[in-house]
């Protein structure tokens, strides 16, 4: 689920662990030319281990993707590049997608870990709607906030981030009210919730 704190429990990782992080994204490691992503990726990985360093990629179904599906050489060639590395690396390697149906079955089994992260939880909805808009997670909510909360099972961690973010960037506060409005209508943008809105009836 995006937004539900993937990246930042392996940043807490890191810190717990005492190693730097070194992160990429996908997108950072692609080439335009043959060869240019598997020598990509070789090189983060001898980085990262030259480092001592936590691993982490971002969006790494790109290139964990099941080759039972591949439709072109190159694609088979970056996931096989991809497990090897896997193999060699000495270090530990975190992987974040939002794709998990998509990535190759050996790829999964290199993890010793696999973690499902979900949409918050009622009562986590609740408390950090009372955190952010109302100053403390302790704080009585209405009763007609608490039933809209209730109804945003899809929130995220990342929804209220980016609330937060639209209000540091305009310089402006909101009320409990406004809070509501547009984490409604941060909910209303994820792909789950247009899919089902979109559900309707044709004669």
């Amino acid at each position: 689920m995006p937004g539900s704190g993937k990246t930042a429990l392996a940043e807490q990782l890191a810190q717990a662990l005492g190693r730097p992080l070194l992160r990429r994204q996908a997108s950072d490691l692609l080439g335009k030319f043959v060869g240019e992503t598997e020598q990509a990726m070789a090189a983060m990985f001898a980085e990262a281990e030259a480092e001592q360093a936590l691993l982490l990629l971002d969006e790494a179904d790109s290139f964990l993707l099941d080759r039972r599906g591949a439709q072109r050489h190159h694609e088979l060639s970056e996931v096989n590049e991809m497990l090897q590395g896997m193999e060699r690396f000495r270090g530990i390697f975190v992987c974040t997608t939002n794709l998990l149906e998509r990535i190759d079955a050996a790829a999964l089994r290199r993890f010793s870990f696999k973690i499902l992260f979900k949409p918050l939880r009622p009562e986590q909805r609740l408390a950090l709607f009372a955190r952010e808009a109302l100053g403390a997670a302790e704080a009585p909510l209405e009763p007609a906030w608490r039933a809209r909360l209730l109804r945003l099972e899809l929130l995220c961690l990342g929804d209220y981030a980016a609330v937060r973010r639209q209000l540091e960037i305009l310089q402006e506060a909101l009320d409990p009210e406004g809070w509501l409005e547009q984490l409604e209508a941060e909910h209303r943008l994820k792909p789950e919730v247009r899919e089902r809105r979109s559900i309707g009836f044709t004669d």
